[in-house]
């Protein structure tokens, strides 16, 4: 196992293991209920951590958080089930669960 990052915020750490754990690339959260002890132990110590469980994916999660954190910019696209809009850098619609269809398809049956 290798610790990967320390956050101040859970949120953040539990986004990041999501991100990683979507990717297959297995790890865990650490330190999650130590929030409220910071001050009495030192921040290091407290603070929300994600774990690989297999330190040699090191460079591969990095990239996965990399690309999250800079999405590849792009025109927004429209749902082809339900039509509704979204960003560019999202795979799946929101409100119906949909996958983005490839470049190029039209969606029509």
């Amino acid at each position: 196992m290798k610790l990967l990052l320390s956050t101040a915020s859970l949120i953040h750490a539990a986004h990041c293991r999501n991100l990683l754990d979507a990717a297959g690339i297995r790890a865990e959260l650490r330190n999650v209920w130590l929030a409220g002890a910071t001050g009495d132990i030192p921040f290091q110590e407290s603070a929300p951590q994600v774990w690989l469980l297999d330190a040699d994916r090191e460079a591969e999660a990095l990239a996965v958080l990399e690309a999250a954190a800079r999405p590849v910019p792009g025109p927004p696209w429209r749902c082809g089930r339900c039509g509704e809009w979204h960003e560019a850098q999202f795979g799946a619609c929101w409100h119906c669960g949909a996958s983005r269809e490839p470049a190029g398809t039209t969606g029509a049956g």
